[in-house]
Formats: structure tokens, sequence, C-alpha cells
């Protein structure tokens, strides 16, 4: 029997897959910031000034194998074909919440539901912050967290 063959790792492994999908992002994202890089690959995603859902997937060629590499854990940590999916879904998804626009869904002055995220809208607008996704600490463990204000 497998690890993953057990339903506790089993379960597990859908809170480690965005995890590591993290942590690889703000990896990849710092590099691609890096001037030879930024100027052959990353300035086409980032000519997206005030982005939309559609400009989250809209990439180089090779920044779409840099981005879509996380799943390449699953060759080296065996792992079962729905983690598979569910990570490349997660993948191919997330990037539109990010780039929506928006961070929730506002009824009657209420935030009702959370959709999307500012965090990274201030990464467009500023450059040189929010490399990682919201739901990650790395930004702030690295010191490159924005949250918009004048601080």
């Amino acid at each position: 029997m497998f690890w993953y063959e057990n339903p506790f790792w089993y379960g597990i492994f859908f809170i480690l897959i965005p995890i590591w999908s993290s942590a690889h992002f703000y990896i990849i994202h710092r590099l691609l910031h890096f001037t030879f890089l930024y100027k052959t690959v990353h300035n086409l995603h980032h000519r997206n000034v005030s982005p939309g859902p559609w400009s989250g997937i809209s990439m180089h060629p090779i920044e779409h194998i840099l981005y879509f590499s996380t799943v390449v854990i699953h060759f080296v940590v065996p792992s079962s074909p729905i983690h598979v999916l569910f990570h490349f879904y997660q993948q191919g998804l997330n990037p539109a919440f990010s780039h929506s626009g928006f961070d929730s869904i506002v009824i009657k002055d209420k935030k009702r539901l959370k959709a999307g995220d500012f965090f990274h809208q201030l990464h467009h607008r500023y450059f040189n912050c929010n490399y990682g996704t919201i739901e990650m600490p790395w930004d702030r463990f690295f010191g490159t967290f924005n949250d918009g204000t004048k601080k």
C-alpha cells in the first residue's frame, strides 16, 4: 500500500498542494523579475497594468513552462491522478481570480463573498511587491508585502 492510498494522507495532500504551489509561484515569480527574464519573458504579462481575469494566464510561452512546472513534483512524490488534476485545475483557474480586478462580491455595502484579491493588483501597479499569493505569507516573510497603504 502506497502512502497516498491512506485516507489521511490522501486528504492532507489536498492541503499540501496549494502550499507547495504557492511557494513555487513565489520563487518563480521573483526570478521572472530579474532584469534578463523580465525584459525577455515576463514583461508581456506586465503589460496588463489594470489586469482582468484573462490577463492572469496571458504569458510568454517560457513563463507558462515555468508557471506550470509546479506539477513536476508529482514525478518525484507519488500521488493520485486526482491530486494531479486538482493541481492542474488550481494552476489554471487561480490566475483568473488573482487578476479579476476586485477582491469580493459586495451586496448592500457588505462583503458577501471572497472572489479574487486586490493583493496581486498592487503587484501590477507597483511592480516590486506582492510576488506570491495572498493565502501564504511568503511576501511578509521576505519583506515584499504591500497592503496598498502609504506606509
